[in-house]
């Protein structure tokens, strides 16, 4: 008992009804921070060392003992050197044949390390929170199956399916075109562990399409063994300009002649183009042309959009760039 007490930080009152007698275990002076030989404990010596705002009335032993709420109670408590302690005590009622209670009996565990990690998880949640309503998005874990796990912050502010809508539901918005790539990008991006970037189309409440923008990342091994991914959702395309997401780097950019190779490896017109990029039909046209610089936020969207569609496109280590639809 005495090992099992230590190794698991917990302790035992009885309390005999007929007798009036309080017995404790080693653990519970252990846990009290008291030295057996040198105090007999008693219920109201007991509730003493309970902090003042936890601490309960005791007019009765007997009553204090069979109380309803000393089945599960959770209460902080002041040891003599001055250490403050969280505990847990749940007690259990013994009756005879007749029903007449004959002893209570309770369990005390030590619970402080079980507090204070969800005091830092629950400060973790409440910054997570408010990182989202900064930046007017979401914050989201998913599985490797794209399952939604936890959710940070509220709706999007602008577009919803309907005034009850949330992050859950919110494929059922999606524009169907968009709705339609999403599993095979899904599975490319997670078999490679590569970054997920997708820019879908989302309807509004007043029936109108609104482009948001998602950004996820593979949990890193060193900090969760899950093959999770976790990412943000926003429209404002400003704050995901990471440069973790390679198509948000400033230096990537494609030649005229590239813009119409991608275009013709995806079988797309150039209003196609125009539509999954979310920019005019004039502007893949400039792109396209033989003065384009290509440059700026037309590009980098034009390369978002090429990459949703299944194209790798990156800068090699000889600083050319290089395009591949391989899997």
């Amino acid at each position: 008992m005495r090992v099992a007490e230590a190794r698991l930080s917990i302790g035992f009152w009885s309390w005999d009804i007929d007798a009036v007698r309080l017995s404790c275990s080693s653990g519970l002076y252990s846990l009290l921070g008291i030295n057996a030989a040198s105090v007999k404990l008693d219920l109201v010596f007991l509730e003493s060392l309970v902090h003042p705002a936890d601490r309960m009335v005791i007019d009765d032993p007997s009553d204090f003992a069979r109380d309803s709420r000393q089945a599960s109670r959770q209460f902080r408590v002041i040891r003599p050197d001055g250490q403050l302690r969280h505990l847990l005590s749940e007690a259990t009622t013994f009756f005879d044949r007749d029903g007449r209670a004959l002893r209570v009996v309770t369990v005390v565990s030590d619970v402080t390390e079980r507090h204070e990690i969800g005091r830092r998880l629950g400060r973790k949640r409440a910054l997570l929170h408010a990182i989202a309503e900064i930046v007017d998005g979401v914050l989201w874990v998913s599985d490797e199956n794209g399952r939604l796990l936890e959710r940070f912050g509220g709706h999007f502010s602008e577009a919803k399916v309907g005034p009850d809508s949330d992050v859950e539901n919110w494929r059922g918005g999606m524009h169907p075109d968009d709705a339609a790539r999403l599993p095979q990008l899904w599975r490319d991006t997670v078999g490679r562990r590569q970054p997920y970037v997708f820019s879908p189309r989302l309807r509004r409440a007043d029936g109108r399409y609104q482009q948001f923008h998602v950004r996820g990342l593979p949990f890193a091994a060193e900090y969760s063994r899950d093959p999770h991914y976790g990412g943000i959702s926003s429209g404002n395309l400003g704050i995901l300009s990471a440069p973790a997401f390679s198509d948000e780097r400033h230096d990537l950019t494609l030649s005229p002649a590239q813009v119409r190779a991608c275009r013709a490896l995806l079988d797309w017109t150039a209003e196609m183009l125009a539509q999954q990029a979310a920019i005019s039909v004039s502007t893949v046209r400039r792109l396209e042309s033989a003065d384009s610089s290509g440059q700026g936020e037309s590009t980098r969207l034009v390369i978002r959009a090429f990459r949703e569609a299944g194209l790798t496109i990156y800068r090699g280590a000889d600083g050319r760039i290089s395009i591949t639809d391989a899997a």
